[in-house]
């Protein structure tokens, strides 16, 4: 028996050898899947003089004040630069030249899916020293033609949502319209997210959670994935002119991202009811004397957040229940005492029910 052991053993690894070797290149395939949409933003601009010519060859460096990880270029020949696949947040960004004072822009805020503008203009001196100026807090868009609203995620955290479900903000946008089976309080297979953007069919929207396909690809109609609102960084409704990373839709691009750590530990719990306790009888219970229908919703969860590695990998934990119970008032047509004994007499007539017998 450990003669035979150890033969198989033997056997076995390069089997071994073949199972690890597909394992990792599936592992390395995964970044590839997870990218093939375009969810982050960018920092784009020019950089000229006081006199308004170009400076090649500028330096700049683009600072998260969240995670102090920072991304640089230098400008091109026609002193423009781009950083492209930026995490949505607010960073500082630094541009620099020989023979020019530093020019430095605070609160340079970064959405998802979206190109932020920031030229500089720099002035002559010493590079020792600075001209600071406060980023634009709203600008118009001037890097692309695509059409669509940014929800930030303090909107998705702080407007009453029936559910707790961020389903409900896509409704606030021009050209939306739901259809009758919408659904903006379930989640999951339960939900539907029938919403018709600009006449299209309502199939016809794109749903994504962090660059990746969050559709139903069996109806087209649902979402797989609903991310807590205290989770959710923010998203765009893309309505109209899709850049060319885009697909798969002719109504709406839907791009959510998640919200990642800090190098600032924090956590929380929140918590939203619904109550029939506080609710009134509607007129038509009141008229036949029915009471109310038992309604009791409760959606709660915490979330936690900070470093792993300070400066360089950072986590964000979230947990979320959504519990239930909902009482419905049917009516049925019923026969009438005598009926029930075996007589019809009345049958049709105004003794009789009131389904018209």
């Amino acid at each position: 028996m450990k003669t035979e052991w150890t033969s198989r053993g033997t056997v076995s690894r390069p089997r071994s050898r073949i199972w690890a070797i597909c394992t990792i290149l599936m592992l390395a395939t995964i970044p590839v899947a997870i990218h093939a949409q375009a969810y982050y933003g960018s920092i784009v601009g020019d950089v000229t003089d006081v006199s308004g010519a170009v400076v090649v060859g500028a330096k700049v460096v683009v600072t998260s004040n969240a995670t102090d990880v920072s991304f640089n270029t230098v400008t091109s020949s026609i002193g423009a630069y781009s950083l492209a696949q930026l995490p949505v947040g607010t960073y500082t960004v630094t541009i620099t030249a020989p023979n020019f004072k530093v020019f430095k822009v605070d609160g340079a805020e970064v959405h998802v899916s979206t190109d932020t503008t920031i030229n500089g203009t720099l002035s002559p001196g010493a590079t020792s020293q600075t001209v600071t100026v406060e980023a634009t807090a709203i600008q118009v868009e001037t890097a692309s033609a695509e059409v669509g609203e940014v929800v930030t995620g303090e909107q998705t955290r702080e407007l009453p949502l029936n559910g707790e479900n961020f389903i409900g903000l896509t409704q606030l946008s021009p050209g939306v319209s739901p259809a009758a089976s919408f659904d903006g309080e379930d989640k999951g297979l339960e939900g539907g997210v029938n919403f018709s953007v600009n006449g299209n069919p309502y199939t016809n929207n794109l749903f994504l959670v962090d660059g990746v396909n969050n559709n139903d690809v069996g109806s087209n109609r649902t979402i797989l994935v609903y991310p807590s609102t205290e989770a959710i960084a923010e998203f765009k409704m893309i309505r109209n002119s899709f850049g060319a990373e885009y697909g798969q839709a002719s109504g709406a691009i839907i791009s959510i991202t998640t919200k990642s750590g800090s190098n600032q530990i924090h956590g929380g719990f929140f918590y939203a009811g619904r109550n029939s306790a506080l609710d009134a009888n509607n007129f038509f219970n009141n008229e036949l004397g029915v009471g109310k229908a038992k309604l009791r919703r409760n959606d709660y969860g915490y979330y936690g957040a900070g470093p792993v590695w300070k400066d360089h990998v950072f986590v964000w934990w979230n947990q979320e229940w959504n519990k239930e119970i909902r009482g419905s008032a049917y009516g049925a047509c019923v026969p009438t005492a005598a009926e029930s004994g075996g007589d019809f007499s009345a049958y049709g007539t105004a003794s009789s029910d009131q389904c018209g017998g």
